[in-house]
């Protein structure tokens, strides 16, 4: 999850209590799910109760990102006391890998635009066929231009080549060897020169016959030293 998001999820939980929701309590406010490595979509549950004695209308749901898209199932926006539903988050997973965390609000009527009765979270983790560790290379301006190595590790049951490794341009050079053909290797980026600030992406192709798998970003950056 970005920063960006993490402060808007932030602000969100800040607003609402745990788990009641107005008179409506959910059984969970987060709904977690591991997916298949090859999953396109994924549905979440989250099952409600009106508790209270009167009536509880639901005005609207907001997402915090277009990927997501939320309904209650059977289309009931009333809820009337004692009676129970579910609203379904679907979840866009078809460029996703890793830990993935989605948000929406529950507005209920008569709850301030800004302000809804409750957020609840979708928390996904999909597994990645091709990872690098790092996924980035760092150096600091002044310090000697050496080489710097990312391991790139091949998971499931078919292997895993990697094709080509390209595109830092002229700042950077670039090196890739097979460790263990089909399941990991090695790739070396060494700086130019660490003079000046410097950035770099460098493209790593593989023939993973998933599309989302296939290839990869890993990053060089040549930065001012950081003051203590």
């Amino acid at each position: 999850m970005t920063t960006m998001m993490k402060g808007v999820l932030a602000c969100f939980l800040a607003l609402v209590l745990p788990l009641a929701a107005g008179s409506l309590t959910f059984e969970k406010t987060t709904v977690e799910q591991e997916l298949a490595f090859d999953a396109t979509t994924a549905d979440f549950d989250f099952k409600f109760k009106n508790e209270g004695k009167d009536e509880v209308i639901i005005d609207r749901l907001q997402v915090s990102c277009p990927c997501l898209t939320v309904a209650i199932k059977g289309g009931n926006m009333v809820v009337g006391p004692g009676k129970e539903g579910v609203i379904r988050a679907t979840m866009d997973a078809g460029a996703a890998t890793g830990v993935v965390d989605k948000m929406f609000a529950v507005f209920l009527k008569g709850d301030p635009v800004e302000k809804p009765s409750q957020v609840l979270n979708v928390h996904a983790k999909i597994p990645e066929l091709v990872s690098l560790e790092p996924k980035a290379l760092i150096w600091e301006i002044g310090e000697k231009p050496l080489a710097k190595k990312v391991t790139v590790t091949m998971s499931g049951a078919t292997p895993i080549k990697i094709t080509s490794v390209s595109g830092a341009d002229q700042k950077f050079t670039q090196e890739w060897k097979a460790i263990e053909e089909g399941k990991k290797y090695e790739i070396t980026l060494t700086p130019v020169s660490t003079e000046k600030a410097a950035t770099g992406v460098v493209r790593v192709d593989t023939d993973c016959t998933y599309q989302r798998h296939k290839a990869h970003s890993l990053f060089a950056v040549v930065k001012p030293k950081q003051v203590k």
